[in-house]
């Protein structure tokens, strides 16, 4: 299922980086292959680059099988991640999975972020309707388009820095 998570993740994270970069953005991702970049270092990635949005992908896993569905925007910072948390929120209601909100996460690519940012968990690998979504490019490219929508909103709206 790890391999699966990756696949997926990186996939979707690609989709992501080429529909920002049509958009007009300057895209750094902080990997680009089945490498391992530690936790603490992505961070400072986006610190080092001066990111105006940080954003972390994922998709999760549920105990058991067909447990749990749906995405979930993740955010630490009431002051400086929530309008970006809610921006994106609005703008994935579209993706054919059901959404899940906006919720409090104590991640480390979070807590230590002096950038706005979020995580997103974009679906349950291990739900079926989930995954038939998850592991197709127009899921992919839904998922893309409407992070492109919800960080225009975000930026249209007076985005927090």
């Amino acid at each position: 299922m790890i391999s699966t998570k990756k696949t997926y993740t990186l996939r979707t994270a690609e989709a992501i980086r080429s529909a920002l970069a049509a958009a007009g953005a300057n895209v750094v991702m902080t990997r680009s292959s089945d490498t391992f970049v530690s936790l603490a270092k992505r961070p400072k990635i986006a610190h080092q680059v001066k990111a105006d949005a940080f954003i972390s992908i994922h998709f999760d896993s549920s105990p058991q099988t067909n447990e749990a569905s749906g995405h979930t925007v993740y955010y630490y910072s009431s002051k400086k991640d929530i309008s970006l948390a809610r921006n994106l929120n609005t703008a994935l209601k579209g993706v054919g999975t059901p959404s899940r909100g906006i919720e409090f996460g104590d991640f480390e690519v979070l807590r230590d972020n002096q950038q706005p940012s979020v995580l997103l968990e974009m679906g349950y690998i291990n739900d079926n309707s989930d995954f038939s979504k998850i592991r197709t490019t127009a899921y992919q490219q839904r998922v893309a388009a409407d992070v492109v929508e919800g960080l225009r909103s975000y930026f249209e709206n007076g985005a927090q820095h």
